[in-house]
């Protein structure tokens, strides 16, 4: 997600695919391997920790709203526990705006089947999340309906 005065309008799609798809996403433990964007394959990140499929994910600032630290951490919380219930393996990871303003804690999640990284994101009210198969390019997945022009949303999947 995206925040310069304010988060990307969750009712715009075009502008929220966008804000995503320029956000930076990190893995702080893998160090420069650990840097993924929309659209590239992950080649370092994946020699690092090695999987079939993976996805990052977050349980902040639900339909695009900030919420407070207190009700971030919470959320965070749960999603961990649900995390810790499926079994999945996770680094802390985080995404930040293109200008490295606004940031969100996360994720990187290895071999979680899609339908429990939906049903999560879902739980969670999260707008996207990413999502993508060992030597594939990264994918953005969007909940919300494919807008009519998508010209130059190659790597967004639309799950609404």
């Amino acid at each position: 997600r995206r925040e310069t005065a304010a988060m990307a309008n969750p009712d715009d799609t075009a502008a929220l695919a966008a804000a995503f798809t320029s956000a930076h996403y990190l893995v702080p433990a893998l160090g420069d391997a650990g840097r993924v964007h929309v659209g590239v394959q992950a080649t370092a990140l994946e020699s690092c920790v090695p999987a079939a499929g993976y996805a990052f994910i977050t349980a902040w600032n639900p339909d695009s709203a900030s919420a407070s630290r207190v009700d971030n951490d919470r959320a965070d919380g749960e999603l961990v526990a649900e995390l810790e219930r499926l079994g999945a393996i996770r680094l802390r990871a985080h995404a930040q705006d293109d200008q490295g303003g606004h940031r969100e804690d996360g994720w990187l999640v290895l071999d979680l089947p899609v339908r429990d990284t939906d049903r999560l994101a879902r739980r969670f009210s999260q707008d996207g999340v990413l999502t993508w198969h060992a030597g594939q390019p990264v994918r953005l997945r969007l909940y919300h309906h494919e807008p009519e022009d998508t010209a130059g949303m190659l790597w967004v999947d639309w799950a609404g």
